[in-house]
């Protein structure tokens, strides 16, 4: 049994609910849609796959704000989808999004060696949040680093590949 978390008074079965069934896709608000294009392209290697606008009635009723004018693009990497958003009208304030924060996230990418991909990335002036280090069992090396926009990314490495370090 599972409660509903609407009235938490009247148990439910699993079967009544109407449950997730998939992944679909990741989204970041971003305060400036070309640079963050950039970076995850430019930098990390992702694709563009779309670039779109959208406004209007259906917009502000999805999203609740008024009179919002979105800027949108899709990058992927493999089966993942980033949706970056900006709000070119009806933006919010800037947040900090520092990985220590209640609320804040991050996402996580595999690359085959760390090092070289943060030395690439320093190099063109991408902001480390520490350095990379192996952790203990299950030995996973990584390292943060910060988007245009603050927002954490996890780099590691395969586990596969630390076996023989």
């Amino acid at each position: 049994m599972i409660f509903d978390y609407k009235t938490l008074t009247k148990p439910i079965t699993k079967s009544e609910l109407i449950m997730v069934n998939s992944y679909s896709h990741t989204s970041f608000t971003v305060s400036n849609i070309e640079k963050s294009i950039a970076f995850y392209v430019d930098q990390l290697g992702l694709t563009l796959t779309r670039r779109w606008e959208r406004k209007g009635p259906e917009i502000q009723a999805l999203t609740g704000v008024t009179d919002a004018r979105l800027s949108m693009a899709l990058v992927e990497c493999g089966d993942f989808k980033l949706e970056l958003i900006q709000y070119v009208d009806g933006a919010g304030e800037i947040l900090n999004p520092v990985i220590n924060n209640v609320g804040a996230a991050h996402i996580a990418f595999q690359v085959n060696d760390v090092d070289a991909f943060c030395k690439r990335l320093v190099e063109n002036g991408v902001s480390l949040y520490g350095t990379p280090s192996t952790l203990p069992p299950p030995r996973v090396r990584g390292v943060y680093i910060s988007d245009p926009d603050g927002i954490t990314i996890e780099l590691s490495e395969p586990r596969n590949r630390l076996i023989d370090l």
